[in-house]
């Protein structure tokens, strides 16, 4: 069946390893002055009977996000089934991200990064007005902080076309757990494949954080927007925090911090409000890629027009691997609604017209 127009989704994990060998290349670009995404299908996904479905339904996800924004990064990401990373998933997951990240990097050299990108690209307003209330001291918490590497392209630190994967993903069980074209709606019994693409897709861009437990080694430029309080950035596991690009004043989504796991760096799931960004995923309904999960990764730096630098430029950054989880198949178990940003919601365009558009949550 053909792919609807636009579809994004959902899913997340975090684990170490390197690239696989890769058996499928596809190109994703949007036009000149663009992201562009080249997913490498392994033998994993090549060898299934339906790999041609699966196929097409990432790369619409991998489209989507190309065409949303324009920083001209080149990102390359493998792609499996049943591991990642050539790992085992983890046992709840049905889809799992790695992100190979650069680092240690101090706070004055994250926001110094941020500061450098923004000015060189000032149609990025999303970061311009992160940056206006972004503390000048360090926050509490831990100092040390890493760069996943498709970011690091986007802010120029490492070559924007530098070769090698930058994460890979993976998906777990038999493929008929899940449900390739949400165009017609999700079946009762699947989950929608999209969603889970498109959320492991936003880690390997950079929707990723360092607060992987109670007592974190480091963190992400992502944790640069996690806060308790105007004001206060917060690093707390169990922690209500949510996200804001304005200081904290304006609460745009609330971090997931159930009891039942899951990555501190994904939305607290909802009862009714299905977001691809969400921390866990149910059976049964498509997800949706609203305008807070593309303001979170605007503002990593994805919504830079260029990054006028030469490949001649970049230092030499020392690199290695995390893992990162899925999005746990479980009951919602909070009730906790986020302020969307401007109150709007971006749903996938799908084709029946029985599914429309909300404006709002």
């Amino acid at each position: 069946m053909p792919s609807p127009t636009r579809r994004p989704k959902l899913a997340k994990p975090q684990l170490a390893g390197v690239c696989v060998a890769v058996a499928g290349l596809a190109a994703i670009a949007a036009p000149s002055q663009a992201l562009t995404i080249l997913p490498h299908y392994d033998t994993s996904i090549t060898s299934l009977s339906n790999a041609s479905a699966v196929e097409a339904a990432f790369n619409g996800v991998a489209r989507d996000y190309a065409t949303s924004f324009a920083n001209p990064a080149t990102v390359r990401v493998n792609v499996s089934w049943g591991k990642v990373a050539g790992q085992a998933l983890p046992s709840t997951a049905v889809g799992a991200s790695v992100n190979n990240l650069y680092g240690y990097f101090t706070y004055s050299d994250i926001r110094g990064d941020l500061t450098a990108f923004s000015a060189a690209n000032p149609a990025d307003t999303a970061l311009a007005t992160a940056l206006k209330s972004m503390r000048s001291t360090a926050p509490s918490g831990p100092s040390r902080w890493v760069v996943p590497s498709a970011e690091a392209k986007a802010l120029g630190l490492i070559s924007p076309t530098q070769t090698g994967a930058d994460g890979s993903i993976g998906f777990a069980g038999s493929t008929s757990g899940y449900d390739f074209n949400p165009a017609d709606g999700i079946a009762a019994g699947a989950y929608d494949f999209e969603a889970v693409a498109a959320h492991e897709m936003a880690e390997v861009l950079g929707r990723i954080s360092g607060i992987s437990s109670t007592s974190p080694a480091w963190r992400t430029p992502f944790d640069l927007y996690r806060y308790r309080a105007a004001g206060v950035v917060d690093a707390g596991y169990n922690d209500a925090a949510y996200f804001s690009i304005n200081g904290g004043v304006t609460r745009l989504k609330t971090f997931n911090h159930s009891s039942s796991g899951g990555d501190r760096g994904d939305w607290a799931s909802v009862t009714s409000v299905y977001d691809v960004s969400d921390a866990f995923i149910s059976k049964g309904h498509p997800y949706n890629l609203t305008a807070v999960d593309l303001t979170a990764l605007d503002v990593l730096g994805w919504g830079g027009s260029n990054l006028g630098d030469t490949a001649s430029a970049y230092p030499t950054k020392t690199a290695f691997s995390l893992i990162s989880g899925a999005p746990e198949p479980a009951q919602w178990t909070l009730l906790i609604v986020g302020f969307g940003l401007t109150g709007a919601t971006l749903r996938r365009r799908r084709a029946l017209k029985s599914q429309p558009v909300r404006a709002r949550r």
